[in-house]
């Protein structure tokens, strides 16, 4: 028995050596390259060529440019419809994206103009029927957990932000192709039924989950692995009081559904695919839509029977992030390079911390002159550092949630007797800004297994005990 327990502390010290060589590997600078474009540094060396130019102007690269405009370098955003424009998803907007939108100077904006509104009160209802509806303000201060914005609004705020901070941007413009010179180190951007050519030194796709442009490169080599429905909900003709809640049923998880008030009551009704359970795909979406809308007692109570609902529409989703994001002067962000978490399919707030990164990183690379792939490599390692890695645990709580529905009862059962500053420190590791493996520390873990045994016993003992009901 000694010997072996002396085996096991060599491995967990060899391990522990490997990781911290593999780690200071991992660590390396942009600085530590050599220099293969001297000029660079120069800012707007040649008058026709862009420093960096960003196919797609949602969240991500929106975010991208502003920040990089902000930095002084001369920047091309291509967006390929024409603002305001519509995107399909849950429109909620979470802390980190929220702290963007301040710093850029538009969430007030997008406040007093009345086109999103703070999620003052929301929570969760579990697969048994367990709920907790919170209050979130006196707890969490100035900067909300989230607010609802309908992307109409929240994509042209920041892309025109992009645009004063002194961002390039042509709307209505639509990449058909890009092919880089290796003699000139240049990108050249094709506009689509068009002559018009842009040349940048570096290309980001920030071009969404399908990332027709990241493909064709071949750095994405697989489709998007979910779905999204969304459908507004007439405000007056519903019963929901709540601002946000989140719907987990037994039958389709680990995915879910969830409603959020818009500031003139109209609700985004929203399900989400999440890939773990075989009888709950991605092609079942409109099933599941309208099937838990009519056959879920909680959201059936919170429509009311007299609501007037939109038909339905679909975004399709790339979740758990892409193992490769780079290549020679090219950096993958946002939804194409799949910055979304799948415990929660939401995105946004990752894709424009995602484009602020790549900015910050591309402000090192253009100083420094090199876009070698192993210096994109780099950004692809801060990102997954910073909430990538977190995916990992998502998946594996995924398949937590989806074998064992009982651990949300208890989850809701722990938020139900904690009350509303559990909820937010729960809201806070969902939405990604705090590590998932938190959950296994004594506050959570402690908390959550005594809520499990109550509700087992109960279970076992015949008692269902009283549920409290969503608003």
């Amino acid at each position: 028995m000694e010997t072996v327990l002396e085996v096991l502390c060599i491995l967990i010290i060899l391990l522990c050596v490997a990781y911290l060589y593999f780690w200071r590997k991992l660590d390396k600078q942009v600085s530590d390259f050599p220099v293969k474009f001297a000029d660079d540094k120069k800012k707007n060396v040649v008058k026709d060529n862009y420093d960096v130019v960003i196919c797609g102007a949602g969240p991500a690269g929106a975010t991208c440019a502003y920040y990089l405009a902000k930095l002084g370098w001369k920047c091309l955003l291509l967006e390929k419809k024409k603002f305001p424009r519509d995107k399909y998803c849950g429109d909620a907007v979470c802390k980190t994206a929220i702290e963007i939108l301040m710093d850029m100077g538009i969430y007030h904006q997008l406040i007093q103009e009345n086109k999103a509104r703070v999620a003052d009160s929301g929570g969760l209802c579990s697969p048994g029927g367990l709920s907790y509806i919170g209050r979130s303000k006196e707890i969490l201060g100035e900067i909300p957990a989230a607010i609802a914005c309908k992307r109409i609004h929240l994509d042209e705020a920041i892309a025109m932000a992009a645009k004063r901070m002194g961002a390039d941007l042509y709307e209505d413009w639509s990449v058909s192709e890009a092919k880089f010179d290796q003699e000139t180190g240049l990108w050249s951007v094709y506009r689509e039924n068009s002559t018009e050519i842009f040349k940048a030194r570096v290309l980001i796709c920030a071009d969404g989950a399908p990332s027709r442009l990241a493909t064709q490169l071949g750095i994405i080599t697989r489709p998007p692995d979910s779905t999204c429905s969304r459908a507004y909900v007439e405000g007056g003709t519903h019963k929901f009081n709540a601002d946000g809640v989140i719907f987990y049923n037994k039958d389709m998880l680990p995915g879910y559904s969830a409603l959020f008030r818009h500031p003139n009551n109209e609700l985004n009704y929203c399900v989400y695919i999440i890939p773990g359970n075989p009888e709950v795909t991605p092609e079942r979406l409109p099933h599941w839509h309208d099937h838990l809308k009519s056959k879920d007692p909680n959201i059936s109570r919170a429509l009311g029977n007299d609501y007037r609902m939109e038909k339905m529409k679909a975004a399709s989703l790339r979740l758990g992030g892409e193992e490769v994001t780079y290549d020679d002067h090219v950096l993958v962000i946002g939804d194409a390079a799949g910055m979304i978490d799948p415990l929660t399919g939401e995105g946004i707030h990752h894709a424009m911390e995602g484009g602020k990164m790549a900015a910050i990183f591309l402000d090192e690379a253009i100083k420094h002159g090199n876009y070698d792939k192993d210096v994109m490599r780099l950004y692809h390692n801060r990102w997954m550092h910073k909430f990538g890695y977190d995916f990992k645990w998502s998946m594996v709580f995924c398949q937590m949630m989806y074998r064992f529905p009982i651990l949300l009862d208890a989850a809701a059962a722990a938020v139900q007797r904690k009350g509303d500053k559990f909820l937010a420190r729960w809201a806070d590791i969902m939405t990604g800004r705090v590590p998932k493996i938190h959950l296994l520390k004594p506050e959570y873990s402690v908390t959550i297994g005594f809520e499990l045994i109550r509700l087992l016993i109960a279970r076992f003992g015949g008692s269902q005990g009283k549920l409290k009901k969503t608003e």
